[in-house]
């Protein structure tokens, strides 16, 4: 592929998400002092960016790459990159980089902190957002990188850490004294990989809620004591203490916990919207505990902080091998890949629209093949 190319975006519509299309605004620049051209290669579709959308003007994720065009906005995703060009001493030509990307071909950058193996981007414009978001991480040189395992760490790496970080911060907590934990979305990567990580931190019974359709899928984890279907919500037994951590987003089924648990229910972590194309409202007349979202790169942070950078990375790491192993092993994860922007669109869509095989993992390949 010739890297010296025009630049391609996908655009999604801020207001109407299924309302997408393709635009070229030029041909990619060469890099000035203090720039990086990278050209996204590898990256995954999960519904963790349909929930980026959901929340894109509430916690500004769609800032990170300002688009210029009315109304219209790049959907951030994780993956791969390359160096196509570089006016930074030690970043160079050929090097590959993981990290949070917009749905388009090119991406310049600003790095600012840097090391042998990651760099920060300095933008003017994203100095003041989430700096988890601003880090790329190099791989071409990384021992423990290979091809084969980019398709799995850019579908599961950036949820992972939210689920390993919700996990730890109820154990921190103690789980608010609970005696369970019920989890909506149960069938989601997010939900399962957040009951995998409880299991690895405390011995504490975790039960899953899902859709009918799913009930097969999420009594084969074998992450869950017991899973429900939605419509069989109010067989849960009420005389338990219980956390529930709310991946679906889903009002009607929040209220439904909190009023068949009533005083029982302790804590009530919100952690996305899985179900919703819209950030969920709590009812004003919701008994109970009021529901706190959980913020990842808060969390982030603040075990930086505890642990140091290299602790943290290795923490994280160690998890996601383990996370990593048990996926291979159960066989949980069917990895698809396609080429292309339109191929992105149609499977955007498709989350969209509600059609998500949870055994399916979309891959998008832009350069190679």
């Amino acid at each position: 592929m010739n890297d010296k190319q025009t630049v391609t975006r996908l655009l999604m519509n801020r207001d109407r998400f299924s309302d997408m299309k393709t635009d070229s605004p030029g041909q990619r620049p060469d890099a000035l002092d203090g720039e990086v051209i990278l050209a996204l290669d590898r990256f995954a579709l999960t519904v963790n960016n349909i929930t980026y959308a959901a929340f894109g003007d509430a916690l500004h994720y769609w800032d990170f790459f300002p688009t210029g065009v009315e109304g219209w906005g790049l959907l951030p995703v994780w993956g791969y990159a390359d160096v196509v060009d570089s006016g930074v001493d030690g970043i160079d030509v050929g090097q590959r980089f993981f990290g949070y990307y917009p749905t388009a071909t090119h991406l310049t950058v600003h790095p600012g902190k840097s090391g042998s193996e990651s760099f920060r981007d300095e933008a003017p414009h994203r100095r003041e957002l989430p700096a988890v978001y601003n880090w790329y991480q190099r791989t071409d040189e990384n021992p423990l990188h290979d091809d084969a395992t980019e398709p799995l760490n850019a579908i599961f790496r950036p949820l992972f850490v939210t689920a390993y970080g919700l996990a730890d911060f109820l154990a921190q907590n103690d789980f608010f004294g609970a005696e369970r934990v019920v989890l909506s979305s149960a069938s989601s990567r997010t939900g399962y990989a957040v009951a995998f990580c409880i299991d690895q931190l405390k011995a504490i019974e975790t039960i899953g809620l899902t859709s009918a359709e799913h009930r097969k899928f999420v009594d084969g984890l074998g992450l869950y004591a017991s899973a429900l279907t939605y419509d069989d919500l109010e067989d849960l037994e009420a005389d338990r203490s219980t956390v529930y951590v709310d991946v679906a987003g889903n009002v009607d089924v929040q209220k439904r916990i909190h009023r068949h648990l009533g005083d029982k229910l302790v804590y009530d972590a919100a952690l996305g919207a899985a179900h919703r194309h819209e950030p969920p409202q709590a009812p004003d007349d919701l008994p109970g505990p009021e529901p706190k979202f959980f913020f990842a790169p808060d969390w982030v942070a603040q075990r930086q902080a505890d642990w140091g950078t290299a602790g943290f990375e290795q923490r994280i790491g160690q998890a996601t091998v383990r996370f990593f192993d048990y996926v291979r092993g159960n066989q949980l994860i069917d990895v698809r890949q396609q080429q292309g922007l339109d191929a992105a669109r149609d499977i955007i869509g498709e989350m969209l629209d509600g059609k998500t095989d949870p055994a399916v993992g979309h891959v998008v390949r832009l350069r190679g093949s």
